[in-house]
Order: structure tokens, then C-alpha cells, then sequence
């Protein structure tokens, strides 16, 4: 909302950001197509929060953080969806004859004197960022569930007064209606996947939020039919097609968001299953410290994505987050000055002015011949979303050895298991300790909810085991849980974040690669040299109140 000129002089001023920094940001901003405030947060020039607060001191309002509150539906009730989205404000609090009312432009008249007349109360205005407007606006669909129980129920009730056939029925259901609604509450949950699975006699949804699957709600198997029908047109796939899978996408709107759908449709026994992957186009890109790094781990990954050449490698089992820090680090060094491209299966997010090519293993474009074009395009920086075979790791070393920052990913579980991986791979150990700058491991554990959260003692067992790992000092820390409530759904977590262990490859390690060491002498060297292991990341994280000792295990035994 503000002008690049009065940003640069709250933050120039501030003293948080050099003026040389600004600018190079601002350019990028522009070229790239991002705001200049994302670019500015995401290359970690400044905090969100920080942010946050030096804008609402220019506008001289109080600054509400929204991130981590629960509004209660007594205050959202006070002015309409609708008003709140037309006029980018949300109410979050309530005192006396006083409202308060976050705000994007806390000095737009037009929209106090709506929420005044809305609500017969007196407005307090206060500033909050765009992206954490977005996120509180979701709360308005926190009762979404029971709309989509009243619509199923009423319109099965009328079609079963008709005494139709299942099929008749199922037409004349608001398929579109009830597609919209699920994929609303599915945005409004924070869920990354929806799985609707048809049974013998029902179809039942399921969301996956924050790595976890839950039942949503038990559709009738009338629904069924006209469902997947809607879907494969959303998604233009086949509609007579049932015998074979299918895949497809579709965008859907939701206020100013766009949401991409990745669909998978597969033929099961009592018909076929979907299951949507949600993309949020409109999501600004993670910054390192967002992701979870901190510390040494995050000046060694900021000097490693520096190099102009060399190897970065992302490791962890599926579903850990690996793509998600891939696309972060080529977001930070996404500036006009270098040629990205990359090689991936599938596409996840659309970034602009990086070429994208997507895997098309039926028509002979694999990874490995997707690469070799690549290297045809004049790149600086190459991203291959997953090295599986000795033909993509070898020019990948190739790559790395002529000129190239090559970013990837690996099947390992380990930092120091991605080295005996490479050499598998067939692999030779003095080109591989030419080109491996760093190595990150990772998984994603789900993160407290902040509305909930409080100390606690661990049972005697867990108490014991850290002991036993880690030592006395471990087991004597202070943990905390979130106790469960309305905001995380009774679970007591709320959102995820990354445990890490990154090994910097130094002389010593180069050596140990050339000589083929095993995994354990690489890591025994890595720790001397400084490198905390995934478990011990993960509970400095619950130390530091983040997670929980559970999830950790959870995450770290599975």
C-alpha cells in the first residue's frame, strides 16, 4: 500500500536495511513480478513482524500481529465477509463500546465509517500486513463444516421426497456448490491435500493438515457420480474414462486468493478416488529463518547459495518438505542478473522468469534428457527436482564442475547418507568432493499452537530416553504442548517447520569422499566440524517451546 519511496525511508531510516540493499531488492521486486515487501522478507533483510510494526508506527496505529490470534466468531460476526474483504480490515477484538479493527490502510475513512455502521461500535484502527489479513479472513470459514452438513442434508431431504433414482439424484444435487464449499474449508483448515475415498456405501473426505490426515465428513454415495464428473471437467480430463488413472489441474478462487489443484483421479473397487494437492499461488515464498533456520545452519546455507558454482543437496524422505526449501533458495536468487532453470516432476509452483520444464517420461523427456537440454540454455543456476538414477547424477556432477549452481534433492535419510548414495550411483569420489558444497537433512514437524500453548513434565520413559541420548542437561530442560482448542482443532499444534541437520563439506570431508568413507566416519567428522544432528535440532526446538519431545520422536523414529 505504501510508496517504494516513503518504505525506503522508513526502513533506510530505521536502520534496519542499507540503502544499497533496498534498491538491489526494489529491482528485483520489479523484475521478478513480486511485492517489495515479500522480496524484502523473504531474502531476510527484515521480519515480518519488524516489518509490521515500522509500517504501523508510520501510520502512528498500533501494530496487530494476527499470525497467531484466534477471533473469536462473536467478533468476526460484528462486520460481514464480504464488508471485510471489500475493504481489506478484519475486526480481531472487542472492548467496551470499542472495536478492533485491523486494517491493511488503517487511514481508509471509507472503510472505519463502514465498520462503525456495521458494528454500532467506536472503530480502533490498527495496521497489519496483507498476508496476515488473508490469513485471519480465513476464520470467517471456521463454520463452514456445519453450512456444508445443512446443504448436504437439505438437499438430499428434497430429493428423496421426489423418490428419484440414485443417478436422478445426484444431478440434481448442487454438485458445484458442494465442490466450492469443500475446497473453502479445505483453504480455511490449512490443509495441503483432500482425499475424498469412495466406500461400498458412502464417500468419505479427508483432509491432510500439517502432515496429518483426519476425517472430514461422510458424503452419500449419490453424491459420487456427479462429483467426479464436475472435477474431470474442472480439470479437462476424460469423463467416460473410469477404467484408467487420470491427472489433471484446475484453479479456484477464494476471495483475492487463487488456489492451484493438482487432481488425481484413480479407479478403486467401489468407484474412483480423488485426491486434490492445494497450491497457494498467491502465497509469498518462505524465508530461511521461516523455514526454521537459524543460527550457523543459516549463514551456511546463505554462504553456500552464494557460490557460483557447486552442489546443493536437500535430503529427506517423501513428504519432509524438500521442495518447498528448494523453491525458497530459488526465490532468493532469482534476480535478473542469472539464468534459472530447472527440471522437475511435477511443476508444484509457477516462479516468474525461471524456465520450468516439466518430466514427460511417455514422450522420452526424462530428467536426464531434460538436464542435457538444459545445459543448452546458457544457465547459471539449474534445479533438478530429484536425482534417481546414475545418468541424472552424473551430469549433475558435470554441471556442478562446469560453472553451475546445481540445487537437488535425494532419497536419503541423513545428511552424510547422501555421499555413499552419489558413489552408488556409480559416482566417481574425487569429482563428487569437487562439487558437494552442502548437504541439508530434513523433516517437518508440526509447530504448537500459540493459542494453547503451556509447560509440561514428559512421562518418565521420554525423560529416560533423552537422558540416555543426549544427556543430563536435555532431560532437566522446561517442554511445553499446546493443550487443544478451537483455533488447532483440539490437536494442539497449529502449522509446521523444519528440523534440520546441514553438513558443510571442508577439506576433511572431501577427503573422506575420495577415500569412500562410510556414512558413520562422515558424520563422526561432520559433528566435530560443528554439525547438530536432525534429533538434537529437533529438540532444541522443543526447548525452545516451537514442538513438542513427541513429534520429534514421531518424526525422527518413523
Amino acid at each position: 500500500m505504501l510508496p517504494k519511496d516513503v518504505l525506503k525511508q522508513i526502513l533506510v531510516g530505521s536502520g534496519y536495511v542499507t540503502e544499497s540493499q533496498f534498491d538491489a531488492a526494489a529491482k528485483s521486486a520489479e523484475d521478478v513480478g513480486k511485492s517489495l515487501t515479500d522480496m524484502l522478507i523473504f531474502r531476510g533483510l527484515v521480519t515480518e513482524e519488524v516489518l509490521g510494526r515500522l509500517i504501523a508506527e508510520y501510520y502512528q496505529v498500533p501494530f496487530a500481529p494476527l499470525k497467531k490470534t484466534a477471533i473469536p466468531q462473536e467478533i468476526l460476526a460484528l462486520i460481514p465477509e464480504q464488508t471485510a474483504t471489500s475493504f481489506q480490515m478484519v475486526p480481531f477484538a472487542k472492548a467496551e463500546n470499542q472495536l478492533y479493527v485491523a486494517l491493511v490502510n488503517p487511514h481508509d475513512i471509507e472503510a472505519i465509517e463502514f465498520a462503525k455502521r456495521s458494528s454500532g461500535l467506536n472503530i480502533v484502527p490498527h495496521y497489519t500486513s496483507a498476508t496476515q489479513l488473508t490469513k485471519a479472513l480465513g476464520q470467517y470459514k471456521r463454520n463452514i463444516k456445519d453450512e456444508f452438513k445443512i446443504l448436504i442434508e437439505q438437499h438430499l431431504a428434497e430429493t428423496k421426497q421426489a423418490k428419484t433414482k440414485d443417478e436422478q439424484k445426484a444431478a440434481e444435487l448442487p454438485v458445484t456448490k458442494i465442490l466450492d464449499t469443500l475446497l473453502e474449508y479445505a483453504s480455511a483448515e490449512g490443509a495441503s491435500d483432500i482425499h475424498v475415498e469412495a466406500l461400498e456405501n458412502e464417500v468419505i473426505v479427508r483432509f491432510r493438515v500439517d502432515g496429518i490426515l483426519r476425517d472430514i465428513i461422510h458424503l452419500p454415495k449419490p453424491i459420487h457420480p456427479a462429483l467426479i464428473a464436475r472435477v474431470k471437467i474442472l480439470s479437462s480430463l476424460k469423463i467416460d474414462e473410469h477404467r484408467i488413472p487420470q491427472d489433471g489441474r484446475f484453479k479456484f478462487k477464494i476471495n483475492d486468493t487463487y488456489i492451484a489443484l493438482r487432481v488425481s483421479i484413480l479407479p478403486s473397487f467401489y468407484g474412483e478416488n480423488i485426491v486434490f494437492r492445494l497450491l497457494s499461488e498467491s502465497a509469498r515464498p518462505l524465508s530461511l529463518e521461516e523455514l526454521g533456520f537459524s543460527g550457523n545452519y543459516l549463514e551456511a546455507v546463505k554462504k553456500s547459495i552464494k557460490k557460483p558454482h557447486g552442489m546443493v543437496l536437500v535430503t529427506g524422505p517423501t513428504g519432509s518438505g524438500k521442495t518447498t526449501s528448494l523453491y525458497s533458495l530459488l526465490n532468493i536468487l532469482n534476480t535478473p542478473e542469472v539464468n534459472i532453470c530447472t527440471i522437475e516432476d511435477p511443476v508444484e509452483y509457477g516462479i516468474r522468469r525461471v524456465n520450468q520444464v516439466q518430466v514427460n517420461n511417455i514422450a522420452g523427456l526424462t530428467f536426464a534428457a531434460g538436464l542435457r537440454s538444459l545445459l543448452r540454455h546458457d544457465p547459471n543456476i539449474i534445479m533438478i527436482g530429484e536425482i534417481r538414477d546414475s545418468e541424472t547424477a552424473e551430469i549433475a556432477i558435470h554441471s556442478a564442475l562446469t560453472g553451475h549452481l546445481v540445487l537437488s534433492t535425494l532419497h536419503t535419510n541423513s545428511a552424510a547418507g547422501a555421499i555413499p548414495r552419489f558413489l552408488d550411483m556409480g559416482a566417481q569420489g574425487f569429482l563428487l568432493s569437487s562439487t558437494v558444497n552442502l548437504i541439508i537433512a530434513q523433516r517437518l514437524v508440526r509447530k504448537i499452537c500459540s493459542s494453547c500453548i503451556t509447560k509440561y513434565t514428559p512421562d518418565q520413559e521420554t525423560l529416560k530416553y533423552l537422558q540416555k541420548e543426549l544427556g543430563t542437561g536435555f532431560s532437566q530442560a522446561e517442554y511445553y504442548k499446546g493443550t487443544g482448542c478451537v483455533e488447532c482443532g483440539m490437536s494442539g499444534y497449529k502449522g509446521r517447520i523444519g528440523i534440520y541437520e546441514v553438513l558443510e563439506v571442508n577439506e576433511i570431508i572431501r577427503q573422506m569422499i575420495v577415500k569412500q568413507s562410510s556414512t558413520d566416519e562422515i558424520e563422526t567428522a561432520a559433528i566435530k566440524n560443528g554439525m547438530v544432528k536432525l534429533f538434537v535440532d529437533g529438540i532444541n526446538k522443543a526447548n525452545a517451546g516451537i514442538t513438542t519431545i513427541e513429534e520429534v520422536l514421531r518424526v525422527i523414529r518413523e
